[in-house]
């Protein structure tokens, strides 16, 4: 095993691979999630059956967290990605011959069980292929190539089950599982893994890092996960906003629900411009503020009376564009403020914090549902939203004044050394 440094720049085959990665990854998933949604509806099963099933593809993200987080710290890359689309493979596969309702939940704890270990490898993997500068146009990309996936899955799901049924598209999925074992296999760049660890930090053991010991990163994941939160809230109530308020086409549900995809990828693009020419965290630290800032505005735009639901298509646009920005401005942040020795643990626990803030925002909409009016409940999340992100903006100023008088806090790391195989 040799250990080359980034003299050799920045490996955009390795960038560009984990990108297509994540879209087999999101494929995978949402077609497989959207496809065991339609079979519960189409036998039957009503709304708790279905949330129900939520709840399984999302708790193990939040519980497995902090396991995963050392997983992807300790053990090798490739072999954790590899480890993890076999499982998936696996489980997806078997839920195409399960007809038995708790079988299916517990394949899919299986199938998200393997996503909570993808994702904290490949946010870790990321940036040990790019040299920093580089870092903002990387995150966008294997972020569009997620998105992508998260936009084609339930499509595909829908076609393929109109045409051949759901096991059809289950097939599919596994198929896209699988693809992505053999894909993770040919990315050069690894980290993790005792040797790997001790040749790239000279056998010295790495200072300990938590993500309440920096007061920085701290106030923006807490602001982000209970703005997403919120948001996740309304999420569930969009249908109604937009089908009996308005009175919308299923297809103008569809095509209102595809800008904010749309949005996410015209903006992972923008923020990446934009954060390309930020050289301090407080700067990104703003930027996230600002997004979730935006993302209340949009909130509360969708809630206020429109005379037309045509309208909703550029508020869902700007929405998504605000989303992309504080998703590449919080993962970026993390890129530089945390040792590289702890990158999975920091972005475990980010994306742990941040499934259970969703999980929460469900359960909350579906309270909201029963006892708010619909666009109230909009322009409500939008207020608290915009509530939260000024709430924090006292303490963000203060941990930057901190920094920048030279106060001990936790300093970015310079890109360690990635491992050819």
């Amino acid at each position: 095993m040799s250990f080359t440094s980034f003299l050799d720049g920045t490996r955009w085959s390795d960038v560009q691979t984990a990108a297509l990665c994540a879209f087999l990854a999101g494929t995978a998933m949402f077609t497989a999630d959207f496809a065991l949604t339609l079979q519960l509806q189409s036998e039957g099963y009503g709304g708790f059956a279905i949330a129900a099933l939520i709840i399984c593809a999302t708790l193990p993200l939040v519980l497995l967290a902090p396991l995963t987080g050392r997983m992807a710290d300790r053990f090798d890359s490739r072999a954790l990605m590899a480890l993890s689309g076999l499982v998936q493979t696996a489980a997806i596969v078997a839920m195409a011959f399960t007809g038995n309702l708790y079988g299916l939940y517990g394949l899919v704890i299986v199938n998200a069980a393997g996503t909570a270990v993808l994702q904290p490898v490949v946010s870790a993997l990321v940036p040990a292929m790019v040299r920093n500068e580089d870092l903002p146009r990387a995150v966008a990309l294997v972020q569009t190539g997620s998105l992508v996936g998260l936009a084609a899955g339930p499509a595909v799901a829908g076609f393929l089950i109109g045409a051949n049924g759901v096991g059809a598209a289950l097939m599919l999925a596994a198929a896209c599982a699988l693809a992505r074992v053999l894909l993770c296999c040919d990315i050069r760049t690894r980290r993790g893994g005792v040797r790997r660890e001790a040749a790239v930090s000279g056998g010295k053991a790495a200072a300990p890092w938590k993500l309440g010991g920096d007061r920085l990163l701290a106030v923006v994941v807490t602001a982000f996960c209970a703005v997403i939160g919120a948001l996740c809230a309304v999420n569930v109530l969009s249908v109604f906003l937009i089908r009996e308020v308005y009175d919308a086409t299923e297809s103008m549900y569809g095509l209102i629900k595809a800008c904010w995809t749309a949005g996410m990828v015209v903006g992972a693009w923008i923020a990446a411009a934009v954060i390309r020419r930020l050289d301090r965290d407080v700067q990104l630290a703003w930027m996230v503020m600002a997004c979730l800032a935006g993302v209340g505005l949009v909130c509360f735009g969708q809630g206020v009376p429109l005379f037309t639901v045509l309208l909703m298509v550029p508020l869902n646009l700007l929405g998504g564009i605000f989303n992309a920005g504080e998703n590449a401005a919080l993962g970026i942040a993390v890129a530089r403020r945390v040792p590289e020795a702890f990158r999975g643990r920091a972005n475990a626990a980010v994306s742990g914090r941040l499934s259970a803030a969703q999980l929460i925002g469900f359960l909350l909409g579906g309270a909201m549902s029963t006892v708010m009016d619909v666009q109230v409940a909009f322009i409500a999340v939008g207020l608290v939203s915009i509530a939260i992100v000024l709430a924090c903006l006292p303490a963000i100023r203060r941990a930057g004044r901190d920094e920048e008088a030279g106060l001990p806090a936790p300093a970015p790391e310079p890109e360690l050394a990635a491992a050819s195989a």
